[in-house]
């Protein structure tokens, strides 16, 4: 059977014969000579697999946290041109981080919320740890502080109301001294527009999308009327039952800002793209240097990160790892550094989408792959399968050492 088939047969499996099987997925796979060696999308764009409504591979998808990856990309070019460093300090540039604080606790109490106990955040935020997870920051929803701390002042802006508002909260540790997945990326992409005098939107559109014809990635939507007709519809798994139902995408729209850690569209045909770019090193946008920057471990303590990947973040940080697998993090990425039994070897990147959508590079073999879907809540298991079970097909190919992928 040629790898060509295996794919098939493994699309074709999670959206049919499977028990609560998926409404449609797609998956592309490139090298670093440009070449796509595979792309198809099966299924069905509705919830309503008879509606006729077949899913292609330049449907629209909404690709939540797949959006670091271009605003790490973005502020690549942003440091070429000499807008921006990586160790500079980020507060010196954006006025809302100036006055940020550190949370360490609460004031006992009976009542609810408590009253916090907030620190001066005395050193610098960079933009190397802003882009790395370690700035202190944190996704709201994440840390039951943020939270209580939110209610405390009256805050209503949240993580996913679409606007800095929502992500301008305390810090849970002082810049440097530790790992959470957060907004930081949010804060690089404001740090991008605060430089250059552009929303988000229209630095990424002048120098990333147009250049590589991708035609329909961007953070308005709401300004594309060709989208509706042919956006995936989300859907909502019942972790007990299984079933599947009408789902919503989280983020607002429109949103009131460009938020550069999850909120851009796109379609597999258009992010496959930015694979490709990574695979070649930068090709005419980035130089090596850069994109070898982005791809190397930051975490000066490694454990930082395997807190996470081993803790209850496991289902939606680390859910297509190896248990006990050990990995760091670089410039948006995660990075594996051993190699996943069967499939990529170490030292590849990984990135993750709330609803299903998965990216890997391996710069080693010259090969990346992509796997988009709209199911919630994150870190869906047949989800997981599937992308194993593709992956696993991909790689047992190549140590075969078939010279041609189809064969």
């Amino acid at each position: 059977m040629t790898l060509e088939k295996r794919f098939d047969k493994i699309l074709e499996k999670y959206t049919t014969t499977e028990v609560n099987a998926l409404k449609g997925l797609a998956f592309i796979v490139v090298d670093k000579h440009g070449h796509t060696l595979y792309s198809k999308a099966v299924g069905s764009r509705e919830i309503d697999i008879t509606s006729g409504s077949h899913l292609h591979i330049d449907s629209v998808f909404y690709i939540a946290s797949l959006t670091k990856a271009i605003t790490t990309l973005a502020c690549m070019i942003a440091v070429e041109n000499g807008l921006l460093a990586l160790d500079e300090n980020v507060r010196d540039i954006v006025p809302e981080l100036q006055k940020v604080e550190c949370l360490i606790g609460f004031e006992e109490s009976d009542k609810f919320p408590r009253k916090p106990v907030l620190e001066d955040v005395t050193d610098p935020i960079s933009l190397r740890q802003l882009l790395s997870h370690s700035s202190g920051f944190i996704y709201d929803q994440l840390h039951p502080g943020i939270l209580e701390w939110s209610q405390y002042v009256g805050r209503t802006d949240h993580t996913f109301t679409g606007s800095l508002a929502g992500y301008t909260h305390p810090l849970i540790f002082q810049p440097g001294q530790g790992w959470a997945y957060g907004p930081g990326m949010d804060w690089a992409g404001r740090t991008i527009e605060v430089v250059s005098g552009l929303t988000l939107e229209e630095f990424m559109q002048k120098n990333i999308f147009s250049k590589l014809g991708m035609n329909d990635t961007t953070f308005r939507a709401e300004l594309r009327p060709d989208f509706p007709a042919r956006t995936m519809a989300t859907t909502w798994r019942d972790r007990e039952t299984g079933l599947l139902s009408t789902g919503v995408v989280p983020l607002a729209l429109p949103a009131k800002d460009c938020c550069g850690g999850a909120g851009l569209y796109s379609t597999p045909e258009d992010f496959s793209k930015i694979l490709k770019l990574i695979l070649q090193e930068g090709g005419d946008i980035l130089s090596k240097e850069s994109i070898d920057e982005m791809m190397k471990p930051q975490l000066p303590d490694l454990r930082w990160f395997w807190d996470v990947t081993t803790g209850p973040s496991k289902r939606h940080l680390a859910q297509t790892w190896p248990e006990g697998a050990k990995g760091t993090f670089g410039l948006s990425s995660s990075i594996n550094l051993e190699d996943f039994p069967g499939r990529r070897p170490r030292n590849s990147v990984n990135w993750s989408g709330m609803p299903g959508c998965h990216a890997w590079v391996d710069r080693e073999a010259g090969i990346s792959g992509l796997l988009m879907t709209q199911v919630f809540p994150p870190g869906d298991p047949m989800v997981t399968k599937c992308l194993l079970e593709l992956e696993t097909a991909l790689y047992t190919h190549l140590r075969e050492g078939t010279p041609t992928i189809w064969k």
